[in-house]
């Protein structure tokens, strides 16, 4: 709900949302315009936007140009190309104009059918131009497609924990991944979308990989069985991952007060080689190696500073990273935990639900992050009166619990009799204290490095779609909700990235529309060219049957793919307001202040 209000209280960046995603769709019909002025076609109406009608007037070609109110791009009518009255809003006396204009020719087709996709690159080319000058901020993590850490499981959308099947496939960190089922992969981006799209299966049906690795300047096939992780509770997205993340740049950033790490000299800017003589490859596989040797166990650090290799002794300390938790437990209805938490107003505390497992239909309702302010009626506001009225009251009575959502929207649930309470410690890790550098740096992508990528990813994905064997389906494909919000979050961080991926879009768009199905332009170009090899043209009745069904069909695709959008934002919304819970649990000031 938070994003929801955020997007649509922001104006300048809604404006860019409109303007890149409008533009782009506005930018295509203006080609078929300019296309169809040039070759004496006649131009009955040309929209900016779609939808109810805003105002219009006629201009001295006769063409009615108009303003609608949804600001999504526009359309243009152009009854010598094709009868599409149903899709722009004509009515039967444009109709029977269309019918009395001589016929345009197979050129005349093909030139203003392709003339919306040519605009379109010539769109994308203008801003890839300005991106190569101007650069783009890209986390240089992925630029290599070293692995960095493997992990021993994967927790999807839904907490459903998973085996890393890189794990089990047994890749290790400073592997570098070549290539995923044949295709080349220069950076992480590359083998995170290889895997995400790939279409391999094993004789039992399941998801194959096949990954060529360099390990120790030797090049093997290792072959990995991706799993379907859940990205979205609303739509039940799933998409291949194998428990992979990328090498990091291990460059100190900044120094935590009184840490093991300021106090052995260890320096801002010192780039971090190796512990105990293993090369490091992320800060998660530095520490499950401290985690394993222990607390008050010294450790020899490698640091590069100032182009000299130097050995720093630290002696690790073990520290909270987490608050404490209360757990209620239900015997067969399950479980609920609480954690001390900020509450709405500013700079006061609440208790609030981090997780349930339960059964129990009274609290189908309660979810992550709403706040309990009250236990039959008594104000609770730490956990630790909550677990002393639930240790007191739960073997004798019910307890009505009171809730309230972000949303100020009031809930209650009932304890039932026999429910236990227990304070369960904070976790702890073993740490030196230190955090390393933003790994941020400007990159000035060429032209046609920014077409190659582009035209690679849509090639990628609507083969990957169209493939029967990959996990790639039409719940995947991204709408205009969609769209709009990738634009949306891009603008908040940087310009550059949102022009950026107007390239991509553009790319697509004129992709996509050359595509020879009725309806789009390359259907157009299509049937043309059946006319001009028969020597006759298409009978009109068939035309019209073609473009009637693929009508309906595009209609009925754009509806869905809208529902969709919406349903993934407001997963991604849910997702997203139980990550900033959980982000409660986690200390975010850590201090070693007494471990001396």
């Amino acid at each position: 709900m938070s994003e929801y209000i955020q997007m649509f209280s922001n104006l300048w960046e809604l404006a860019i949302v409109i303007l890149i995603f409008g533009g782009s769709i506005f930018v295509h019909e203006f080609g078929h315009f300019v296309a169809a002025k040039w070759r004496g076609l006649k131009v009955l109406r040309f929209s900016i936007g779609f939808g109810p009608k805003l105002f219009s007037w006629k201009g001295r070609d006769g063409c009615v140009y108009m303003v609608s109110l949804l600001p999504f791009g526009g359309y243009v009518a152009l009854p010598q190309l094709a009868d599409m009255g149903a899709l722009e809003g004509g009515d039967a006396e444009e109709k029977a104009k269309g019918e009395l204009l001589p016929p345009a020719s197979c050129t005349d087709k093909i030139i203003v059918s392709a003339a919306g996709a040519f605009f379109n690159v010539l769109l994308a080319a203008l801003l890839a131009l300005i991106v190569s000058f101007t650069g783009l901020p890209t986390n240089s993590h992925y630029d290599s497609n070293t692995v960095g850490y493997v992990s021993d499981t994967i927790t999807d959308a839904r907490s459903e924990v998973l085996r890393s099947p890189a794990k089990l496939a047994g890749i290790l960190p400073g592997d570098k991944i070549l290539s995923v089922d044949g295709k080349q992969t220069r950076s992480f981006s590359d083998v995170v979308e290889r895997i995400a799209l790939g279409s391999g299966r094993g004789e039992d049906g399941l998801p194959l990989a096949k990954l060529k690795i360099s390990r120790g300047g030797k090049e093997m096939e290792v072959f990995v069985r991706p799993v379907l992780a859940n990205t979205n509770v609303a739509t039940g997205d799933a998409i291949r991952m194998i428990g992979v993340s990328p090498k990091q740049e291990m460059v100190v950033g900044t120094l935590m007060k009184d840490s093991p790490a300021e106090k052995a000299g260890l320096k801002a800017g010192d780039e971090v080689l190796s512990v105990n003589g293993i090369k490091l490859y992320s800060q998660q596989q530095l520490a499950d190696i401290l985690e394993k040797n222990g607390e008050d166990t010294p450790v020899s650090l490698s640091v590069l500073r100032a182009g000299k290799t130097h050995e720093i002794k630290i002696t690790p300390r073990k520290i909270a990273l987490t608050k404490p938790l209360c757990k209620v437990s239900m015997g067969k209805f399950g479980s609920l935990e609480f954690l001390n938490a900020s509450g709405y107003a500013p700079g006061s505390e609440c208790v609030k639900v981090f997780s349930k497992k339960i059964g129990n239909p009274y609290f189908g309702g309660i979810g992550f992050g709403d706040m309990l302010y009250a236990a039959n009626g008594k104000n609770i506001s730490n956990i630790t009166q909550l677990n002393a009225l639930v240790n007191h009251l739960g073997g004798r009575e019910k307890i009505r619990l009171s809730f309230m959502s972000a949303g100020m929207k009031m809930k209650e649930a009932y304890l039932p009799e026999g429910a236990e309470s227990k304070i369960i410690p904070p976790k702890e890790r073993v740490m030196l204290g230190y955090s390393l550098a933003l790994p941020v740096k400007i990159k000035y992508p060429s032209v046609p490095e920014q077409f190659g990528d582009a035209i690679d990813r849509t090639i990628g994905a609507l083969s990957s779609l169209l493939n029967p064997k990959s996990d790639v389906g039409i719940s995947s494909l991204a709408g205009p909700v969609d769209i709009g919000r990738v634009i949306y979050r891009l603008s908040l961080e940087d310009i550059a990235l949102v022009l950026s991926f107007a390239v991509l879009l553009n790319i697509n768009l004129a992709f996509l529309n050359m595509l020879p199905i009725p309806v789009l332009d390359g259907g157009h170009i299509l049937f043309a060219l059946i006319a001009r090899l028969s020597g006759k043209s298409i009978p009109p009745v068939l035309l019209a049957a073609f473009q009637g069904v693929f009508s309906i069909l595009l209609v009925s695709l754009m509806v869905y793919v809208v529902y969709i959008g919406f349903m993934r934002w407001s997963g991604d919304s849910s997702m997203e307001s139980a990550d900033m819970a959980q982000s409660e649990y986690y200390i975010r000031d850590i201090s070693f202040k007494g471990h001396e």
